[in-house]
């Protein structure tokens, strides 16, 4: 519902209210929330500096995990007895404190272990756990990431770069096509409340599966053990062993999923707008990764992303009702 604000004042001297409706409207007003706001926000802060000033003086895992502990309960606390909204964003803030905390405990805990598998799972439950007790949206995302790092999916960044991994596309697609799937499904028939966390887990496990997708459309994928090169590291004949998925059976699966969810989906949606924005990914890179960057192909390159652009325009166009 959107805000109007409006002088009362001006509106009495310009004779458009009588003095009885101007005490009705003041009445009906809804409270400045930006004070609480400031204060919400200036209380993040000086929780944030005295976690960081203890963590400084006790440089310890065990000094994180009792931070950890203390944000998650003041967090409770905050969400049951405050009055009203009035402290809702403090609630929220330290509910990310405390489950963020809490994963990075666990994953200091398995800094250097071989097997990355049980610290990731762990990560998710918390995560998602989080996600559904404090009703928040940027923890059941942050879960589906870290669910996508079981399966080797994960970021890098170095300077001025940042990097896409997926080490199993496969697996990738088939668990988070499967999940995708399955919290749409769910969705319709769950109550309002928990309908918004799970269309926002569903969205991002759609996103894995076009990154998936991507990453599998350029070096396809190897289905055997990952990382094991044979006797002597020998690479060709671990290749020659090891059940191999071309390159070609991602670039053609892919876009007809697209098409097929453009096509099943709401004009102007979620899915229509992200399966278009993929699409169109998936044509530059293979456009470049086939021909090459030559101006030839810069020319018809371009003059093909403006048609894309001009079908999609009317694709997404939202349908009107007489």
């Amino acid at each position: 519902m959107p805000t109007i604000r409006i002088d009362l004042q001006q509106l009495q001297a310009e004779g458009l209210i009588g003095d009885d409706l101007a005490r009705l409207i003041e009445t009906r007003a809804v409270p400045d929330s930006r004070s609480g706001l400031f204060v919400n926000l200036s209380l993040i802060m000086g929780a944030l500096a005295v976690a960081a000033g203890t963590i400084a003086l006790v440089p310890d895992a065990t000094t994180g995990l009792i931070l950890a502990i203390l944000a998650i309960a003041a967090a409770e606390m905050t969400r049951r007895f405050a009055p009203g909204a009035s402290l809702k964003v403090l609630s929220a803030g330290l509910a990310l404190m405390g489950v963020l905390g809490l994963a990075g405990w666990i994953g200091w805990q398995y800094e250097d272990a071989a097997d990355t598998t049980l610290p990731a799972l762990l990560i998710t439950l918390l995560l998602g756990a989080g996600a559904v007790w404090f009703r928040s949206a940027f923890l059941m995302v942050l879960s589906v990431l870290a669910f996508g790092a079981v399966f080797g999916t994960g970021t890098g960044y170095w300077h001025a770069c940042y990097g896409l991994f997926v080490e199993q596309p496969v697996m990738t697609i088939l668990v988070f096509g499967a999940l995708t799937a399955g919290l749409y499904a769910l969705r319709g028939r769950i109550g309002a409340v928990w309908q918004t966390l799970a269309g926002i887990a569903a969205r991002t496990a759609f996103f894995l599966v076009n990154f998936a997708f991507w990453v599998g459309s350029l070096w396809g994928d190897d289905l055997g053990p990952d990382y094991r090169y044979g006797e002597g590291n020998d690479w060709d004949a671990w290749r020659a062993a090891t059940p191999h998925v071309p390159e070609a059976a991602f670039s053609i699966g892919w876009p007809l999923l697209l098409i097929a969810v453009m096509a099943r989906s709401r004009n102007g949606g979620f899915l229509s707008v992200t399966a278009t924005v993929f699409l169109a990914i998936h044509a530059y890179t293979q456009y470049f990764e086939t021909f090459g960057a030559h101006p030839w192909t810069l020319v018809i390159g371009g003059i093909g992303l403006v048609g894309l652009a001009v079908g999609a325009a009317k694709l997404m166009k939202p349908q009107t009702v007489a």
